[in-house]
C-alpha cells in the first residue's frame, strides 16, 4: 500500500514539475521512447519540437526530477545542423523569460541555442536525442519489463526492446510491429494534464 501511495505521489510531483517548467510557446511536439533492456534501466529519447515564441534564441528543454541524461544532442530538423546546447539550472532558465518563473531554482533543462532568433510569424524545428537512466520509472520486476511514466505532450511512442511482449498497458494505445520485430505502442494524449502510462511486457519464449 505504501510503495503504490508513494509511486502515486511522485507522478504527480513529477506532473506539476513538467506543467509548471514547460516552455511556452512551442508546438508540434513528437515524443519516441526507445526502451533499453530493462536491467540497464535506461531508454533513448527523441523529441521534436517547434520552438514559435518570437524573438527567442534559445529553447529550454526540462530534465525530469530523478532521471539522469546523457548522450544528449540537438539538431535543427530543417538542415541537420547540429546545434549548440548545455545543462543549467532553473535558476539560469528563468533569467531568460522564458520559461514559467514558478520554476524551482533547482530544476535542470537542456539549453539549445537556436541557429537565431525565432522570426516574427516563423518557426525553428529541433530534434533533441537524449538517453534517460531511471530506475523508479523502467524497471525488471519478478521478470516482468515495467515502464511507468506519465506522459504530457499528445504524441507519444513507445517501443520495447526486442525480444519482448506488451502483456499490459493501462492506457488505451496503438500496437504495432517495427520491421524490426519490437513492439511500437502509440498514444494520443487528449487530456489537460498528463497522461497515465504504464507498460508492462514479457520475454519471448
Amino acid at each position: 500500500m505504501c510503495d503504490t501511495l508513494c509511486a502515486v505521489m511522485s507522478i504527480r510531483i513529477i506532473a506539476v514539475f513538467l506543467l509548471t517548467c514547460l516552455p511556452a510557446l512551442a508546438a508540434d511536439e513528437f515524443t519516441l521512447y526507445e526502451l533499453q533492456q530493462p536491467e540497464t534501466h535506461q531508454f533513448a529519447i527523441t523529441y521534436d519540437v517547434t520552438a514559435t515564441r518570437e524573438g527567442a534564441p534559445f529553447y529550454f528543454n526540462p530534465i525530469r526530477p530523478g532521471s539522469v541524461a546523457t548522450k544528449e544532442r540537438v539538431i535543427e530538423r530543417s538542415s541537420g545542423k547540429e546545434l549548440k546546447f548545455e545543462v543549467v539550472s532553473g535558476k539560469d532558465a528563468k533569467a531568460t523569460g522564458l520559461v514559467s518563473p514558478e520554476t524551482p531554482d533547482k530544476a535542470e533543462f537542456i539549453k539549445v541555442h537556436l541557429p537565431g532568433p525565432v522570426p516574427k510569424g516563423g518557426e525553428t524545428r529541433i530534434r533533441i536525442f537524449k538517453t534517460y537512466t531511471d530506475a523508479p520509472s523502467y524497471s525488471l520486476t519478478d521478470g516482468k519489463l515495467i515502464f511507468v511514466r506519465p506522459l504530457g505532450i499528445k504524441r507519444n511512442v513507445v517501443v520495447l526492446p526486442k525480444g519482448w511482449e506488451l502483456v499490459e498497458c493501462a492506457s488505451p494505445g496503438i500496437i504495432s510491429t517495427d520491421e524490426d520485430g519490437r513492439v511500437r505502442v502509440s498514444f494520443l494524449n487528449d487530456r489537460d494534464d498528463q497522461l497515465p502510462v504504464k507498460i508492462v511486457a514479457r520475454r519471448l519464449p
